[in-house]
């Protein structure tokens, strides 16, 4: 027997994670309080994430990577990540590693829960494979922008988790007759990363 798990959009896994997050803090009378005390985030901070990546053109699928963050203040911070995702569009299976550079601005600088928006460049080691094209291997651009949410544990540890739309050039491939195809690889990029403040 064979089990369907039904697809979750982008917009309900955000409410999870903003849910999740702010039950953390929800179980005392002084949660408010507690939620926007100040917290100081140091200097570097480093850690793995899950992403989600589902392209305009395939499906969605969870995999994994890293993120480094050097905070520039209570405000600024930049980060660079490298991940590994895999899509697959009918005949045609494309290996991605996005090395991306973001920019991120917190909404509410110093405190233990602040919301972020994001944005930056990245850098696509793709391979594609498909009938008619073995081992093409392609170096792609592309822009990202979105916003997140950073939950500060301790002043070690934090959690967060980032929505970006990613904009990318098509790929293009061949399908079962060796006539051209084109898919849209450009699409929603979800994060969930656990990070080491030093």
């Amino acid at each position: 027997m064979r089990m369907s798990l039904r697809r979750f959009s982008v917009a309900e896994f955000l409410w999870v994670i903003l849910s999740m997050t702010l039950g953390l803090g929800v179980g005392t009378a002084s949660a408010a309080n507690w939620l926007t005390e100040d917290v100081n985030k140091s200097l570097l901070s480093l850690g793995g994430r899950a992403m989600y990546f589902d392209p305009l053109d395939g499906n969605g699928k969870w995999s994994g990577g890293a993120q480094l963050r050097l905070h520039l203040g209570q405000i600024f911070a930049v980060e660079g990540s490298a991940d590994y995702r895999k899509s697959d569009s009918g005949d045609t299976t494309v290996h991605t590693y996005p090395v991306q550079a973001s920019g991120l601005i917190y909404l509410l600088p110093g405190k233990r829960l602040s919301p972020f928006l994001l944005g930056g460049g990245g850098w696509y080691f793709t391979s594609v494979d498909g009938p008619g094209s073995s081992d093409d291997t392609r170096h792609r651009f592309g822009l990202h922008a979105g916003g997140g949410l950073q939950f500060m544990l301790n002043p070690s540890w934090s959690i967060d988790g980032s929505y970006r739309f990613v904009w990318l050039e098509s790929i293009e491939s061949k399908n079962d007759n060796l006539f051209d195809k084109n898919f849209k690889d450009e699409g929603h990029m979800v994060t969930v990363g656990l990070n080491y403040h030093f």
